[in-house]
């Protein structure tokens, strides 16, 4: 009688274990678009990426994974990069980009990856390029 009772007590925690797994992914269910995402304009995202970049560093640092030197490093390149997103997303639209910064530099509006020359894919995320 015992070993019915685990049986189907361990068949029950399978059951429940797995049925997220299994049950079918409704409508209500789907993952909708961050809304805020939608308003972010290309140099939002450069500055935003930069920002979660400049995070992991520190925290790489302080847990021991990075180095002094390689933290200087990295930290001077996206502290660089988000001083740069930031003045060309505060800057009004017909303004030329922020200072050290190339007009022709382009960036995806994905991933927020540096674009060179004609590309039509990003290297980075594989994002098709508007034209």
């Amino acid at each position: 009688m015992t070993l019915i009772a685990e049986t189907i007590l361990a068949l029950l925690a399978v059951a429940l274990v797995l049925e997220p797994l299994l049950r079918p992914v409704g409508p209500a269910a789907a993952l909708l678009s961050n809304s805020d995402d939608d308003d972010i304009t290309p140099e939002q995202r450069r500055r935003d990426l930069a920002l979660a970049a400049i995070k992991e560093i520190e925290f790489d640092q302080a847990t021991g994974k990075l180095s002094d030197v390689d933290y200087d490093r990295l930290y001077r390149r996206y502290a660089g990069e988000a001083m740069a997103a930031m003045k060309d997303a505060d800057a009004p639209p017909d303004a030329a980009p922020a200072a050290g910064v190339p007009a022709s530099r382009r960036f995806c509006e994905e991933c927020g990856a540096r674009l060179e020359g004609a590309a039509k894919f990003c290297s980075e995320c594989g994002e098709r390029i508007a034209a």
